[in-house]
């Protein structure tokens, strides 16, 4: 009977740990601030996308490098990674330099939903991690939104490749 108490209390303990670390989700929100095309082939797209990190929380948050996925309009368009570290002082913001790859078949994907759509607007989401150093996995973040296409520019629907 003792070692069944023992064993509940184990569990029950294991549980209470990994439920407060749940709770590091909500300290930080990720937003995309800038992206920048730094080179185009034919079958891939390499961008320049600068995040910005905004630390909800009293204690800093120090990243060591970290990964992430940006669909648009529900479909996959490309992945980062980044070995740069920061620390957010509590309360405070910080932007983050993070490498992008899209290949062509994500770019064909973003057009074809952007011709699908109606309206000038692109639906955004961004999903990855940010490593820590804290031991415990890091801290995960999901941010989504949407972008309304300024009435003068065109829609890259529109014409997608430009002429040579």
């Amino acid at each position: 009977m003792l070692q069944l108490r023992v064993v509940f209390l184990l569990v029950a303990l294991l549980l209470a740990g990994c439920a407060g670390l749940g709770t590091q989700r909500d300290s930080i929100r990720v937003t995309v601030s800038d992206i920048r095309v730094i080179e185009a082939t034919l079958l891939e797209q390499v961008y320049q996308v600068t995040l910005r990190v905004q630390n909800r929380v009293a204690d800093a948050i120090d990243i060591r490098g970290g990964s992430f996925d940006l669909a648009i309009n529900g479909r996959d368009f490309g992945s980062g990674v980044t070995d740069q570290s920061v620390t957010v002082p509590g309360y405070a913001d910080a932007k983050i330099e993070v490498r992008m790859v899209s290949t062509v078949f994500g770019m064909l994907r973003m057009v074809e939903s952007l011709q699908s759509r109606e309206g000038r607007t692109l639906d955004y989401a961004i999903s990855g991690s940010f490593s820590t150093g804290s031991g415990f996995g890091g801290v995960r973040f999901h941010e989504a939104g949407e972008v309304t296409l300024p009435s003068g520019q065109r829609n890259p629907a529109e014409d997608p490749v430009p002429a040579l």
